[in-house]
């Protein structure tokens, strides 16, 4: 980068005005550059960037979803893992700005590895800029889609909290009734949307009873 333009360009992609640019300088030097220049490359702002973006994204899956820490582990590594990070980068075009050495220039494009990289190293400029909430939202701008498709793409493995994400407006409840010796107990349980009946479940414990009707919930809300 050779101009106060380009980082012009990228405050505005990124929706953020720096104070102090030289941050956003670094955040885009890649170790190639920083090698051939003696400048300071962005892999220390990319260690803080990406303990900021799991904080983040483990707020937004505490607030926003109902599903069990297994659930909502597996979706935050999902979401800060290399390939939504580097799509991330690739939709908003700031790959482009990139500053690389001599032969690291000659690759006409990134790896995600390096789009991932340059992801972290924005956010933890930011974070030093101008603090967690503007981390927030860049994150929002870059990333707003990603929970959706795997929400969708059915990464969440708990059918009730599947019926909840589907249904985040509508009232759910379950009915359950159980019989059989404490021994071998035998659970019904009869699933409702704000009301009406969508699902009947049965199992051996109330949770497998509970997840089978919201299932039979799910199937009979794509056929309507």
């Amino acid at each position: 980068m050779k101009n106060l333009d380009n980082l012009k360009y990228v405050e505005e992609i990124i929706g953020y005005k720096f104070k102090n640019r030289n941050l956003l300088r670094t955040a885009l030097t890649h170790s190639s550059y920083s090698n051939e220049h003696k400048v300071e490359s962005n892999e220390r702002l990319e260690f803080l960037g990406d303990a900021v973006i799991e904080f983040i994204i483990t707020e937004i899956l505490y607030l926003e979803f109902r599903g069990r820490e297994g659930d909502m582990s597996k979706m935050r590594a999902l979401v800060v893992s290399e390939k939504p990070l580097a799509e991330a980068i690739t939709k908003l075009g700031l790959d482009k700005y990139l500053i690389k050495g001599v032969g690291e220039s000659k690759n006409q494009t990134e790896s995600k590895a390096i789009k991932c990289d340059l992801f972290e190293a924005i956010a933890g400029a930011i974070y030093l800029d101008g603090g967690i909430e503007e981390v927030k939202k860049f994150f929002n701008l870059a990333t707003r889609d990603i929970i959706q498709g795997l929400k969708l793409n059915g990464y969440v493995d708990d059918p009730k909290t599947k019926l909840q994400e589907i249904l985040k407006q509508s009232k759910i409840t379950y009915s359950t009734s159980k019989s059989g010796e404490d021994h071998k107990p035998f659970y019904k349980t009869t699933v409702f949307i704000n009301g009406v009946k969508m699902g009947h479940g049965s199992g051996s414990s109330k949770k497998q009873a509970e997840e089978t009707a919201a299932s039979e919930a799910i199937n009979n809300l794509k056929k309507v």
